[in-house]
């Protein structure tokens, strides 16, 4: 009996590599609709119980691609790096297809301009993706996550520095002093959403500082100790 959600986005995920098959899983845990498709038995095998429909397709296959009806899914990803002329065949024929949301995991940028070209609404770069977030974490020894924005702007979730602990919001003085904004402090075991920034708030060890502002000022307020 096929496994079906309400009120969720409708993707199909083409190529059970290791990105493919964790993307499928994570996308189905989080409550989507979702076809998984890899030409590989013991792939689909695999994850069939964590998805809400497998099948064992060549995705090179336009006809069996129609019966699946893969083009009227909300999102197809398409997860085949290695194979870029298959890629490029299939994301043409999405297109023609008109179907919303086409996501293309990429090897490289030239890749990633090739599948733009022929229709791609996004392109997934996991390898430098993984490389910036890994550079970034090292870079803020503190951070534990970041969100980047435009112009060089970045939202980090980080521990406090030492020289912090004890003292309250106010007297950190953070937008004063580095012209860094915080947004939110999250205590340790703390259920639901970081609390708003009050003054008299004091830093415990535990704290995760939501923390706002320009990569410069961010990297002045990396040197507190």
């Amino acid at each position: 009996e096929e496994k079906r959600m309400k009120g969720r986005s409708r993707i199909a995920v083409l190529g059970l590599g290791d990105f493919g098959y964790h993307f499928a899983c994570e996308l189905y845990r989080l409550g989507h609709e979702v076809l998984a498709v890899d030409n590989d038995q013991d792939k689909v095998q695999q994850i069939l119980a964590k998805v809400t429909k497998a099948a064992v397709t060549d995705v090179g296959d336009r006809t069996a691609l129609d019966e699946l009806a893969v083009a009227s899914f909300d999102i197809v990803a398409v997860c085949l790096p290695e194979r870029l002329e298959t890629t490029v065949l299939l994301v043409h024929y999405l297109h023609q297809r008109q179907t919303p949301q086409i996501l293309v995991k990429v090897a490289n940028l030239d890749q990633a301009a090739i599948v733009k070209l022929v229709g791609a609404t996004e392109v997934i770069l996991p390898d430098h993706s993984t490389a910036r977030k890994t550079a970034m974490l090292i870079h803020h020894p503190r951070a534990i996550d970041y969100l980047e924005l435009d112009g060089g702007h970045m939202v980090v979730a980080g521990r406090p520095p030492k020289t912090s602990i004890g003292k309250t919001v106010g007297a950190l003085a953070l937008e004063q002093q580095y012209g860094v904004a915080l947004l939110g402090v999250w205590h340790s075991g703390q259920e639901g959403a970081p609390d708003p920034p009050a003054g008299d708030r004091i830093i415990a060890e535990g704290d995760v500082l939501l923390l706002a502002g320009h990569l410069d000022r961010l990297r002045e307020l990396r040197k507190m100790k």
